[in-house]
């Protein structure tokens, strides 16, 4: 089966690639471009991630059609919830706003929201969409570690300004919830995706036995 990744995200892509379960699929890359600050709910972050989502998918179905029904698509979207208040914390956008984001970060708890969407075709395109919270401490930083954080770059298109599997990683901790959320998939879309291709495997291998 073809399995669509619409998202310029690289940690996105390598994890995804990474997995075993992928074996004997097809992984295929797309961007997806939409104007995320419509689709924005004030003081409910959480809600704006599924908004979000729930576009992305919207647009990359229309963009696959259903002439051919050998795939599934995933769209994702996360969200830094800012500690201080429900404000959303995205990518930003240069290295001052990455700056300032570690530094109201830096010594307290916030959340990372992600949800993604699975889109699959039938007679119509059709998607679900799962959501996963996480709960993330960030251990204070001197004015050396922010330094080192925003120099290196490792905060370009990471929500938050910080990569998890990057140079911030000495400096965080989970304190509920998965990895998996804070790189950028909901864990719950994961499993069904799984169920999907299971499913699709189990199918291969029946209309490939010999009809006896």
């Amino acid at each position: 089966m073809r399995v669509i990744l619409a998202s310029s995200s690289t940690r996105r892509r390598e994890w995804i690639s990474n997995q075993d379960w992928m074996n004997g699929h097809q992984i295929e890359f797309r961007s997806m471009d939409i104007d995320e600050s419509r689709y924005s709910i004030r003081g409910d972050v959480p809600a704006t991630v599924r908004n979000i989502a729930n576009a992305k998918a919207s647009h990359a179905g229309r963009s696959l059609g259903v002439k051919r029904r050998d795939w599934v698509a995933l769209v994702s979207d996360t969200l830094v919830e800012g500690p201080a208040s429900k404000v959303a914390l995205g990518k930003p956008l240069d290295a001052l706003e990455a700056e300032n984001m570690l530094r109201s970060l830096a010594g307290k708890r916030h959340y990372v929201h992600s949800c993604t969407g699975l889109i699959t075709p039938s007679q119509e395109i059709k998607w679900e969409l799962f959501s996963d919270t996480c709960e993330v401490h960030m251990r204070p930083l001197t004015d050396s570690d922010l330094e080192e954080l925003v120099k290196t770059g490792s905060w370009k298109g990471k929500a938050g300004g910080y990569d998890i599997k990057g140079l911030a990683s000495r400096h965080l901790e989970i304190s509920d919830g998965d990895e998996i959320t804070v790189l950028g998939f909901s864990s719950k879309a994961m499993e069904r995706l799984r169920e999907i291709l299971s499913v699709d495997i189990l199918a291969s291998g029946e209309s490939d036995s010999p009809v006896l």
